[in-house]
């Protein structure tokens, strides 16, 4: 920006300063009738700040030089006002849009009257917009500084929140009260839930994918919890989910803890044993026992897989039994699904059976030993 101004420029400042309360007041109005979000806002409010910004503006061009430091400072505590009243940045942005065109216009309006020409009223509006421009950057920084800080609260909010209603030690009160602001029911009965994010499905493509659709009213409230997405949901979601998740029956919001213990046990079952989707107790059969009891597990192993070895013949039979208790004990299933001939399948088991000393045939050593096949699996996954 040049040096000082010359006199009918500066004269044209000082009416624009002894007229700033109106002109900003008639910007305000035109702000409030324009833009859904400051027409939220008391006007009333926004005045004092709203004159002291214009004024500085004006002081800046009488003087003819830029915003300092400390006067950056105060645009940026207007825009930390502006992000904590909840004024969207985008609506922020429109109404300095409206502010600075208003202030144009009737700059150029006064100009004309003190006899300014054409040529002196383009300059004067360019250095009005190099320093709207200059304002306006610390003003974003300040909204976006105070937007997330606000973020931030609400997060810990909602975990707070969330943590309260999943490990029941919130009352039921102060549940009904809070939940009110994500607009759940309270009455209603919601599904415990909880998930794995991962390298491929990081936590905020996740909470989209656990969450139900955009519906009023809301249908889920999910955060962060120990790492894991946690949180209810009114129904099991349907979307494919590529990361182990936990569900629980459903309960009420001051009755959820036990369907939290429930999602969370399905959830672990399902990360270990690598398995992947939204997944209950039920449907996980035998497997969360299997993790659980290590030390039934571990006996079971050296009873039917540890005799046999680590060699490839063992890996043979072992695969080949496997395979068996998969299908049902059915010697043809079980051939057509290793591409094998069935006296190579019968051998093999009648090897296994041989070397281990049990009858698959009968339902408890069956199970027995497929409980082993379970835990020498879940013992490689962790030993890879």
């Amino acid at each position: 920006m040049a040096g000082p101004p010359p006199g009918d420029r500066r004269a044209l400042l000082a009416r624009l300063f002894s007229h700033a309360t109106e002109l900003t007041t008639e910007a305000i109005e035109r702000l409030s009738a324009e833009i859904p979000a400051y027409a939220q806002l008391d006007r009333a409010s926004l005045l004092p700040d709203a004159i002291r910004t214009v004024q500085q503006i004006l002081r800046s061009l009488a003087a003819g030089r830029e915003l300092t430091v400390g006067e950056l400072a105060v645009f940026t505590a207007l825009g930390e006002d502006r992000g904590r009243q909840g004024i969207p940045v985008t609506e922020m942005f429109r109404g300095w849009r409206v502010a600075v065109r208003f202030a144009i216009d009737e700059t150029v309006v006064m100009g004309r009257r003190l006899g300014m020409s054409d040529g002196q009223l383009l300059e004067l509006t360019n250095d009005i917009l190099a320093l709207t421009d200059t304002a306006i950057l610390a003003v974003t920084r300040g909204h976006l500084d105070a937007e997330f800080q606000v973020t931030l609260h609400d997060q810990q909010h909602r975990a707070d929140l969330v943590r309260g209603i999943l490990f029941g030690t919130l009352a039921p009160s102060e549940i009904r009260l809070q939940v009110e602001r994500y607009g759940l029911d309270s009455y209603r009965e919601y599904h415990a839930i909880r998930a794995r994010p991962s390298v491929d499905l990081p936590a905020d493509r996740l909470v989209r994918l656990l969450e139900p659709p955009a519906s009023n009213p809301a249908r889920s409230l999910l955060a962060v919890i120990d790492g894991d997405i946690a949180g209810i949901v009114d129904a099991p979601p349907t979307a494919e989910i590529a990361t182990a998740a936990g569900i629980g029956p459903p309960a009420r919001l001051d009755r959820m803890e036990p369907s939290f213990r429930r999602a969370t046990r399905a959830m672990a079952t399902a990360d270990a044993f690598e398995l992947t989707g939204v997944r209950d107790l039920a449907g996980l059969g035998l497997l969360p026992a299997i993790l659980a009891d290590t030390e039934v597990g571990d006996e079971l192993v050296r009873r039917y897989l540890t005799p046999l070895g680590e060699n490839d013949t063992a890996a043979a039979l072992i695969d080949t039994a496997q395979h068996y208790l998969r299908n049902g004990l059915r010697v043809d299933h079980t051939a057509k699904s290793m591409g094998l001939h069935t006296n190579t399948v019968r051998y093999r088991l009648r090897r296994y059976q041989d070397l281990v000393g049990i009858d698959l045939t009968e339902p408890d050593r069956a199970l027995e030993a497929w409980w082993a096949l379970q835990r020498s699996r879940l013992q490689r996954i962790h030993r890879d």
